[in-house]
């Protein structure tokens, strides 16, 4: 059972997740830390069997599901998307295990918008109710980008991990790791779009929350062992405010692989082509790395085809041949005669010597402090702490994004001193 999370204010991100009492976790209390690797059908009744899951395709069956999860203590979450299979990622699964009840959300047969998920809103943006996840910043900003659903109380356990040191943090690993249990890897790479599912997948899916609560519990407990609930919860919080990042590009090209070595003319050609593709990719409603991959785009901008047996030589598929062959071919003509404007390169801004001096200085001693405590570098100092000091100095500590006051009142005199 996941460890009570009475006798804190709710309303205080730091203290969300602070036991009510330290103590060592289930799973160590029960003395089960070196039992041999079982599969998961060997589980104990700690973890809610995958069988009791209740599908939910129909928005009537919605209002159950919510009223499970405003009843629940916490409530863990995760999702499954065809991002690898699509242009247009969708949310395509939504697992949620409501204080032990186990629900799987067939996202794609509801109506796929933002009020279809009005009742789940409310409660997922309570930030008096912890919401379990694991390497939760896509999830998080999916649920945002699709349905408007801002998730507060986050508790990442993927994040605890990190901080505690652990050397491998995926989901796998920890489970392994917390629980004994060895999860198969058959589906890390599946369309979840694909109806009906393929045998195995549900369960798959299911236990990516199944595991998560006693995971969290053992997590819990180590890290307020160690001292490191407040710089945990600021790490949750930057979890919570996670956002989507995807959208095309116009200079994107720039971060494929040997494109600086490109002369004028192909790089022009190259900008051209990669605006190609991405329009291409929408109008398949595939990812464009599927449509025509990196190399071989590069390979294009270089050599610059504009007949059919060039166009082979360089290895196109047929049905892009065939389909796209005379465009693509008058593509790479158009940017040859009438090269387009290159999207200027991204480019970091340039750092003074002060800078890079209070750089090396908080870098060195980050990198002494952590091997004093024994802990890993972002509990010392998260980067978007050191990159701010670096910039701009420390006479306005409590300005440093996701410093916190402990860390102020533990290092703020020597971040003065270094930034001096």
């Amino acid at each position: 059972m996941l460890q009570t999370w009475s006798g804190v204010n709710l309303h205080n991100p730091v203290e969300i997740f602070m036991p009510a009492a330290p103590r060592r976790s289930a799973i160590a209390e029960a003395g089960q830390a070196h039992v041999p690797l079982q599969t998961s059908a060997a589980m104990d009744a700690l973890v809610t069997p995958s069988d009791t899951h209740t599908w939910i395709e129909r928005s009537e069956q919605l209002p159950e599901l919510v009223e499970a999860m405003a009843q629940a203590p916490w409530i863990a979450l995760d999702t499954e998307s065809n991002s690898m299979f699509v242009y247009r990622e969708r949310i395509c699964l939504l697992q949620i295990n409501a204080g032990g009840r186990l629900f799987v959300v067939d996202t794609l047969a509801l109506p796929y918008a933002p009020a279809t998920y009005d009742g789940l809103r409310g409660v997922l943006e309570d930030p008096s109710r912890p919401v379990l996840v694991h390497g939760g910043e896509y999830d998080v900003g999916c649920l945002k980008r699709d349905f408007a659903i801002a998730m507060a109380g986050i508790w990442d356990s993927q994040q605890a991990a990190s901080f505690l040191g652990w050397e491998r943090t995926g989901y796998g690993a920890v489970v392994e790791q917390v629980c004994q249990v060895s999860l198969g890897k058959a589906f890390t790479h599946y369309d979840w779009a694909t109806r009906p599912l393929a045998e195995g997948a549900l369960a798959y899916a299911v236990d990516d929350v199944r595991y998560l609560p006693r995971v969290v519990d053992h997590l819990r407990a180590e890290i307020a062992t160690r001292d490191l609930v407040e710089e945990l919860a600021i790490a949750n919080q930057v979890v919570a405010g996670s956002g989507w990042s995807g959208g095309f590009d116009p200079a994107g090209f720039w971060r494929i692989k040997g494109v600086r070595e490109l002369p004028p003319p192909a790089m022009a050609t190259l900008a051209a082509l990669y605006a190609w593709r991405d329009r291409l990719a929408v109008t398949r409603d595939q990812p464009p790395g599927r449509v025509v991959n990196n190399e071989l785009l590069l390979a294009l901008a270089r050599t610059g085809p504009t007949n059919f047996g060039g166009l082979k030589r360089l290895g196109l598929r047929s049905w892009l041949l065939a389909e796209h062959g005379e465009q693509l071919m008058d593509t790479i003509k158009h940017a040859r005669s009438q090269p387009p404007t290159v999207p200027a390169r991204p480019r970091a801004r340039d750092v003074d010597d002060a800078e890079r001096l209070r750089e090396e200085r908080l870098k060195d001693w980050r990198r002494n402090e952590a091997a004093t405590r024994a802990v890993p570098l972002q509990v010392v100092l998260p980067a978007k702490a050191l990159e701010h000091l670096k910039q701009h100095g420390a006479a306005h500590l409590a300005d440093v994004p996701q410093l916190g006051a402990k860390r102020i009142d533990r290092y703020g005199d020597t971040l003065r001193r270094l930034c001096g």
